[in-house]
């Protein structure tokens, strides 16, 4: 295939009829991209508003957490990775996007993905961790197994963003879009490693509990916490893209370099014991 190929996405152009936001763009051109990831993403989402809801009504805390918080961060998590690489399929040919790499690449991300909910929500439901958990040799394989599954699903995304890049041609959008997918990969599986296999789960330091953490995200405000960096690393693929907004091939290449540097530089800070905010 051509990497002289050309292909064009309806994001940042103007919008060209009523009510064709920039979000409808998107979502349209996800759905053309990957039909597949893209409904996916959809159902996804729809598990994080019935874990949502259920958070409202089951009071049960698991380490200072509603045992449905995690759940609800991993479904929108997922759902937000499998909706942003069908929406950057769709910058390239069908032919590309049919490939049986990339069929193949899909097919086993979603499955992974599936696999890690069923496994954390199982967990939740019976007020238990999913991560750390080595209680029984059954929790120990099933951890095993979700990093196995976690680490599957940079992988496919890695290559995804190779198959655009390869073929990005002289289209920004192309070459934003691969490159993000390719720079969470690199980012997100070393750091990934060393959570993963880290004594005392993500806290480094300070209280082992969310009990006092950030809002929303929960990190701790008390020491150092490996999930910081981690949603640096996994939301390069997201602002990486983003700053293709800017027309500028410059842009987006300093964007990239930045998320590199704030994710290794939130690493060091974790490692070292030392809270993003102390509150």
């Amino acid at each position: 295939m051509s990497a002289a190929v050309t292909s064009s996405t309806a994001l940042p152009q103007s919008a060209s009829g009523l009510g064709d936001t920039r979000l409808a763009r998107f979502l349209r051109d996800s759905a053309d991209g990957s039909p597949r990831l893209a409904l996916h993403a959809a159902l996804m989402f729809a598990g994080f508003a019935v874990v949502f809801l259920l958070m409202q009504v089951d009071e049960r805390m698991l380490a200072g957490a509603n045992v449905w918080h995690k759940p609800a961060k991993f479904f929108f998590s997922v759902g937000t990775q499998f909706i942003t690489i069908a929406w950057a399929l769709s910058l390239v040919p069908v032919a590309l996007r049919t490939l049986r790499s990339v069929r193949w690449a899909v097919n086993a991300m979603i499955i992974a993905g599936w696999g890690e909910m069923a496994y954390i929500v199982f967990r939740a439901a019976r007020g238990e961790a999913s991560h750390f958990n080595q209680e029984t040799l059954f929790a120990q394989a099933a951890y095993a197994l979700m990093g196995m599954g976690a680490l599957l699903m940079m992988l496919t995304a890695g290559w995804i963003g190779f198959v655009i890049w390869r073929n990005r041609g002289s289209d920004l959008w192309r070459e934003a879009a691969g490159l993000g997918l390719m720079l969470s990969t690199v980012l997100v599986i070393p750091v990934a490693f060393y959570l993963g296999g880290h004594v005392g789960g993500h806290w480094v330091g300070g209280q082992p509990t969310d009990a006092n953490g950030l809002p929303v995200f929960l990190w701790s405000t008390t020491g150092g916490d490996l999930r910081i960096p981690h949603f640096a690393a996994s939301h390069a693929m997201q602002a990486v893209p983003f700053a293709a907004l800017s027309g500028r091939r410059s842009v987006v290449f300093l964007i990239a370099l930045a998320m590199a540097l704030v994710t290794a530089a939130l690493f060091a800070q974790a490692v070292m014991g030392i809270p993003l905010f102390r509150l």
